[in-house]
């Protein structure tokens, strides 16, 4: 079957615009082609190699592709290198032939080669865990707040609104910033980034309206995003400025619930964390508490990424009842192991774990780890339904001499957090 198709990454500007043919047909009536070819050439950091194809030897037509989207997170400072599998499709009559799994193979080598942190998906339930990814940062919630749950406009409130543009950059960074300290996993966008946002992406049906709103007498300034597309007929809100004050944000709806009328749009949905401050406002005036899908996401290497996060664990262990602490702390994915050698409450360094026994075991299999160390749930609650998730020195190795503190270490150094990340394109 594989000398049927040649397997390669895109050369010349020629493969955009057949990469937009391919996800024009595969994605209609939505018009995913016209953004594939505009990332293909303005998506800052993109390059040619990250576009993923196979095509039909005998007719020489690009039948299967997909793009690495390169984006930068930051988890609580650090800034992840991150590799998004995205616009990832395949003609009808090529389906079911494997291709995705030999792409899927070159992207891995990518990864490994390039040193990405993580690898995250938004893809459908039930198939890229195929590959490896696993639900680990929710995305894409539903805030559902019907129009009569908002007051009216109030004129004379001072309260003037705008699109935002080019001049506004330093600012949107700065409102960036606000918004990567409310989170612990969050988007980190540069300038580069906002360029395109106000510029190349608004040819695309998935550009955005990004709106600045003003009260000169109470000297306020705060920013939100209204997607040109979206999940649901409703008016979407994407991103709304942290910490924004609450008369603020009341002025914001209203404003929105015209724009909603406006276009035709019978509800606003807020995408947005139920916990941040316009989720909690919206859910407290009678909106709908959303129940958010996930990203989807699996570790380049997890040691390499344990050594990345490794003031975080130590912070972490410093605030706690362990801030001296010395030992090894293993994790056990039953079919590897990685072993944190600690030194006075310092990450002194992190390695594949060996065969004998640790006294600090706990184990957790390999596809619940992305949601454990990213703070997406506590072990507690993974276990309620996975029970191979435990404290080892407490359920399989009672001979041991030290007291059961694994289960301690493990809510210590991976608690659980609020996280969320705002789109780049």
């Amino acid at each position: 079957m594989n000398d049927n198709y040649f397997i390669r990454r895109a050369i010349s500007d020629d493969d955009s615009k057949q990469l937009h043919k391919l996800f024009s047909e595969v994605f209609h009536p939505q018009d995913v082609g016209t953004l594939a070819e505009t990332m293909f050439h303005h998506l800052p950091r993109m390059e040619k190699k990250y576009w993923f194809i196979a095509e039909d030897r005998n007719t020489s037509a690009i039948v299967s592709a997909f793009a690495l989207i390169p984006w930068t997170w930051e988890m609580e400072g650090i800034r992840l290198k991150v590799a998004e599998m995205g616009i990832v499709g395949t003609r009808k009559e090529y389906q079911e032939q494997g291709l995705m799994r030999i792409l899927n193979k070159e992207f891995d080598k990518t990864l490994a080669a390039e040193k990405f942190d993580l690898a995250v998906i938004q893809g459908i339930p039930g198939f890229y865990h195929n590959f490896g990814y696993h639900y680990a940062v929710a995305m894409e919630n539903h805030i559902n707040m019907p129009l009569h749950i908002i007051p009216d406009e109030q004129d004379k409130d001072g309260y003037t609104f705008r699109i935002a543009g080019l001049k506004d950059i330093p600012y949107l960074m700065e409102e960036d910033e606000s918004y990567r300290k409310f989170f612990s996993v969050s988007a980190f966008r540069d300038e580069a980034n906002w360029k395109y946002l106000f510029g190349q992406s608004l040819k695309t049906e998935y550009g955005s309206e990004f709106w600045i709103m003003e009260n000169k007498d109470k000297c306020e300034k705060f920013c939100f995003r209204i997607p040109q597309e979206g999940f649901g007929k409703g008016l979407i809100i994407s991103e709304i400025s942290a910490y924004i004050t609450y008369d603020a944000l009341i002025r914001l709806f209203t404003f929105c619930k015209h724009k909603a009328a406006e276009r035709n749009k019978p509800y606003i949905r807020l995408n947005l964390h139920n916990e941040s401050m316009a989720g909690k406002t919206a859910i407290s005036m009678g909106a709908e508490k959303g129940n958010p899908y996930a990203w989807q996401i699996k570790f380049a290497d997890r040691i390499n990424f344990l050594r990345k996060i490794a003031p975080i664990l130590e912070k972490r262990m410093k605030e706690s009842l362990f801030k001296n602490f010395s030992g090894t702390v293993r994790l056990d994915f039953f079919k590897t192991k990685a072993d944190m050698i600690w030194n006075e409450g310092i990450l002194e360094s992190v390695k594949p774990g060996e065969e004998e026994a640790c006294d600090n075991t706990f184990c957790i299999s390999e596809d619940l780890f992305p949601a454990l160390c990213l703070g997406h749930r506590t072990w507690q609650e993974l276990q309620h339904t996975r029970p191979d998730i435990f404290p080892a020195s407490q359920y399989l190795r009672p001979n041991l001499t030290a007291s059961d503190k694994s289960g301690l270490l493990t809510d210590t150094l991976f608690p659980s957090g609020n996280s969320w990340i705002y789109e780049q394109y």
